[in-house]
């Protein structure tokens, strides 16, 4: 799970690890923002629930920084983001702060919680844009609207960041 931790971290104040869980998806405190957007309007994630798989077990089945997962289009719903910026490095990747508009941070509950309890095979994937950014098994319900995700060793972050950050950023 080690390889998930740097895949993506949901950060929540009222969030933690269930019984049993992985404890390195969730940092102790939240490391201080950088590069904060403007109020401007903004772009959109998307979230998708999705199961892990085999290696070639099917065309859908993609390697998302070394963990294949079934990655159907369909499956995909808009959580529309207030802001985003970089947070403070984390090593070998970075990771950005994404703030979510009332409708997203709803979308983006209903989601890890469903995720949460679908068990162990369960992951929770995001794309900005065209691009998967992470898939991550989920510890527990997102109960805020601020996620903090460890982008993958070598992801566009600023072209990330200008898509979630709408037009005129």
């Amino acid at each position: 799970m080690k390889k998930l931790a740097i895949v993506m971290t949901l950060l929540a104040g009222s969030v933690a690890c269930s019984s049993g869980g992985t404890a390195e998806l969730q940092p102790a405190s939240t490391p201080p923002t950088t590069n904060v957007a403007t109020n401007a309007p903004a772009g959109a994630l998307e979230l998708a629930i999705t199961q892990t798989c085999a290696p070639g077990s099917d065309p859908q089945c993609i390697s998302v920084n070394g963990e294949h997962v079934l990655v159907v289009p369909a499956a995909f719903e808009r959580a529309g983001v207030d802001s985003a910026s970089n947070a403070q490095p984390s090593g070998e990747s970075d990771t950005i702060t994404v703030d979510l508009d009332r409708a997203g941070a709803t979308v983006a509950s209903r989601m890890t919680a469903e995720a949460s309890q679908a068990g162990d095979q369960t992951r929770l994937v995001m794309k900005v844009g065209d691009e998967i950014i992470s898939a991550v098994r989920v510890q527990d319900e997102l109960r805020n609207d601020h996620m903090l995700v460890a982008l993958p060793p070598g992801a566009p972050t600023e072209e990330i960041l200008q898509s979630l950050n709408g037009p005129g950023e």
